[in-house]
This record gives C-alpha cells, structure tokens and sequence, in this order.
C-alpha cells in the first residue's frame, strides 16, 4: 500500500480519548480514519407507542395512505414481489422512492413508525402483505446509502431497517420484527406462506407445502460444526434436499460458517434453483463456498473466504467482504463494494463445461469500490465469459454523494503473476501507476466487448444496489458529488490483461550432409 490513498485495508488501531464518547481510528499508516456518515444515533429506548405520539401527523398519514396502497396491490396480486429480482407493484415503489426523497426531513420518530410500527404491522395481515413489507424494507436498505439523511448517522438508519435485538430478546428493526412474527413451521405449514424455524425446533423441518413458500431460519445458536442437523450447513443442505428454494437467514451472532455449501436437490444433484437471503452483521466464514447454481444475496457485510471455489450461481454483498474471496473460483458472479486481501486469487480457470464443448458461464466480479492488496493474483484463463470490474469509488459522503478515490485501486500488487483474465478499472483521469500492474499491459477496450459484455453487466449491478450510474450504449455515467458526469467508454475505463512473454529464439540446428555425400 501506498499512505495518501485513504487506504483503509490491513491493520487498523483504535484509540479511546479519555472523557471523551468518541474513539479514533487509525491506519497502518497513523493517518486518521474518518467516519464519513456520523450523525445523531436514534434512541431506541422510546417505546413505539411514545413514538406514535412524537412522529409528525401529516407524515403519520402520508406514510398510512403509502402503505394501504401497498395492501392493496398485495391483494390484487398475490406474490409479486416475493423473488430479490422480481418487479415491485406501483405502490411499493412510490413508497420507496418517497423515503428516499424525503429522508433529509424525516425524523427518527417518522422513520421508526414506518419502519418498525406500521410495516411490522401490516406484514402480520397476511402472506402478500408480509411479501411485500420485506421488499420494501429491503430495497431501502440498499438504497438509503445514497440519500442525504439529515446529520442521522447512517448506522442507525440502517438499524431501523434491518435491525438485531435488545438485550431483553425483543426484536429491533422493521425488518427483524417482521421475521420475528413469521408462524413456526410446526404450527403454520400449509396455512402460511412463510414458516419460521431455529434451532431448538430443528427436527421439525419437513418440505414446503407448496413449491413457492419461504423457510425463515432464526440462525441463532446453530453451529458451524457438527454431524447433526444443529450444523447450520448440514441443515441448510437437508432444507433443500426437502425441496425449499426460498430460504431467508438471520440473526447470525459471529458465525455460522459454511452457509450456502453443499445444496443438494432430491436426485443428489446440485440445486440450481435456491435463492438465499440473509440479513445482519455478524455471517461466517466460507459463506457459497463450492457454490454451484444458488443466488445468495448478504444484505449486510460478508466475512472471508466467500465463494471459496466457486462453480456457478451468484452472490450479491450489500457492503464489503474480508480476505480471501472467491479463492481460486472458476464461475459465478460476485458483487460487492470493498474487498480484503487477496481476492480471486488463483481464479478462472474453467473455459468449458464438462461436455468440452459448451462454455463456461466464466466468473465475474464487480467491486464498486476496491479490492486490497494482491488482488487477481494468479489469474488464470476463464474464456471470453469471465470479466472483472473496479469502480474504484468511495463510499457515499454525509449527503448520500460518490466520489471518485485517489486511485481505483490503492495497492501495490494487482494481477501479480497472472496468466490470462482481464480486469477492468475505471479510471478516468489515468491516476493508475503502471507500477502497481508490472508484468500486466494496458489496452483498449474493443467496442463490442463494452457493448455486448462489460456495459450490461455494470448497469444490471449498479441497479440492483440502487447506485447512480447509468450506461447508455457507448456512454458511461455517474453522479459525483451531485452532479452527473459522462464520458465515452473508452476514455472512462482501461482494461489490463497479462503480459504475454516473448516465444523463446531457438536457432536452427544445423543440418550435416550424410556420410558419403
């Protein structure tokens, strides 16, 4: 690493100052750390019905006529909006964007009645409705990042979407008092779309009653090993093998490891149909390790060794991952913002399926941020299916805005070693060193390649996170301290690929006349 970069990766010191509620944070290079969205933090102690009393009346009956619209569609419609990349309803997204355009003058007071009294709610009325209450509250979620919030710390607002538990058990966060309330399986299969099981009621899972319903698991107090179904891997596997194929996780505290491994349909075949969702802070290790055709999408931080081995499937990380991801993968697609060290190490070395015909669907990564140091080491040949992608963008600012980092990427060591692959950064203004690729060339992006390959696969993942960037045929776009900021692919991006070395000069050996000639 190189200290001016803001690089955040590696090790990190915390400093308490006496008297003082505040701690400091600082790099391996003693530069501080800032916390880029601190703000006002909500109370959590007032009580939802002081609440009630405390949110503004005018916005207390806005939100009740946005949400009665969402009860509405959900009864005209029964289950749209059930799947993480399925079409909202008129009314979800009206609610949505109205959120987001008003988060600046909302209060904690307004945002808890929504989030955490009137969703919970009206998810409790029925099977559409809880559908949808999980999708909106989701997609605010991902998306609130982008918005001003008013000097309320970003944390907190993110904790009334999602939230945990108090330390009395009860469940905080609209999200979580949502799947808190889901019926247990034991007594609502059959009746209830949605069916909550944990770890204590583990021997009463059995298969879906009907193919679309949705298994919520209470990860708490499964282990990451064990030769019983109290194994959060080995369950997962047994829920799938049953037939579930909508899977929601949370409250993981520290672990368990191994979520998403080993998805087996009912022949012993990998499932290539299972969607998992999971919600929190706090998943293990080694989550779509080996993963083979699954869609996991984290809609919080994901820990190391993510994508270990990856085949196929797809992995969508709201935030960032830790060190080792997607080692020594060969398919699949991961997505992300930050990444630790090491990232796609020894990967992409699949060109064909194992009829030796058909073409690996390649893996591919998008970091909308950065990845850290010897990221894309080892790179190996993945076919014409297999791409990369670096944003190399900082994380939105106090008022919801992107900003461009000093560089795409801040380390020393990228593609170090690689045999073939390509990686592509965005990097307008050339503030990469070629330093910092050795053995690795720079070359142009052919027009084709943006068009058919590298353009659709930035627009569909800046979508489904929400961000401002828009790809419009040859153009490339996005908002940048508030203001929209176009340029022509080729002058937006580089595209780095291994050095080939030179075929060695052999002379010829020189031929003698037979004997006797």
């Amino acid at each position: 690493g190189q200290p001016g970069l803001e690089e955040h990766g590696g090790v990190f010191e915390a400093f308490a100052v006496p008297q003082q509620s505040e701690l400091t944070l600082v790099n391996r290079f003693g530069e501080t750390v800032e916390v880029k969205r601190a703000g006002f933090r909500a109370d959590l102690s007032t009580t939802l019905t002081e609440v009630e009393r405390m949110a503004d009346r005018e916005w207390m009956e806005r939100a009740d006529e946005l949400v009665a619209a969402l009860v509405e569609d959900a009864a005209r419609t029964p289950g749209v909006g059930s799947h993480p990349e399925g079409a909202l309803p008129p009314s979800a997204k009206h609610l949505i964007s109205t959120v987001l355009e008003e988060a600046h003058g909302l209060t904690f007071h307004d945002l808890r009645y929504l989030f955490e009294s009137l969703l919970p709610q009206t998810a409790a009325q029925g099977d559409g409705q809880r559908t949808l209450c999980l999708r909106v509250l989701t997609e605010l979620r991902k998306r609130l990042t982008y918005s001003d919030l008013g000097n309320k710390a970003l944390s907190s607002v993110e904790y009334l979407t999602d939230g945990g538990h108090a330390p009395d058990g009860n469940a905080e966060g609209g999200l979580y008092r949502i799947l808190d309330a889901v019926p247990p399986l034991a007594s609502a299969w059959g009746k209830s779309r949605h069916v909550r099981i944990d770890a204590a009621t583990r021997d009463d899972l059995a298969g879906p009653a009907r193919p679309d319903d949705v298994l919520v698991i209470d990860l708490f107090e499964f282990v990451s090993e064990a030769f019983t179904l109290d194994c959060c891997s080995r369950f997962l596997h047994e829920a799938v093998r049953l037939g579930w194929r909508h899977v929601i996780g949370y409250n993981a505290r520290g672990g368990p490891r191994y979520i998403g491994t080993n998805l087996p349909d009912a022949s012993g075949d990998a499932a290539k149909d299972v969607v998992f969702e999971l919600y929190g802070r706090e998943l293990g290790d080694f989550c779509g390790a080996l993963l083979e055709g699954a869609r996991i999408y984290t809609y919080g931080q994901a820990q190391s060794h993510v994508g270990f081995k990856a085949d196929s499937g797809y992995m969508f990380v709201l935030q960032d991952a830790l060190n080792t991801c997607l080692y020594s993968a060969h398919g699949g697609t991961f997505s992300a913002w930050d990444s630790g060290s090491r990232f796609a190490v020894a990967g992409q070395n699949k060109v064909y399926l194992h009829d030796r015909v058909t073409l690996a669907p390649g893996l591919k990564s998008i970091h909308f941020g950065s990845p850290n140091e010897y990221a894309f080491e080892y790179l190996m040949s993945g076919g014409v299916n297999s791409l990369h992608v670096v944003l190399g963008l900082k994380k939105p600012d106090a008022n919801g805005e992107l900003s461009l980092r000093p560089k795409p990427y801040a380390g020393k060591f990228l593609m170090s070693g690689a045999a073939a692959g390509c990686v592509v950064l965005f990097d307008p203004f050339r503030k990469l060193d070629p330093a910092q690729y050795r053995g690795n060339v720079a070359v142009e992006i052919d027009e084709d390649e943006w068009l058919e390959k590298i353009g659709p696969f930035i627009a569909e993942e800046a979508h489904r996170r929400g961000a401002p960037i828009r790809v419009d045929g040859e153009s490339f776009s996005v908002r940048l301290q508030g203001n929209w900021r176009t340029w022509n692919f080729g002058q937006a991006f580089i595209k780095l690929v291994p050095q080939a070395a030179p075929a060695p000069q052999v002379a010829a050996p020189a031929i003698s006349a037979p004997a006797g000639a």
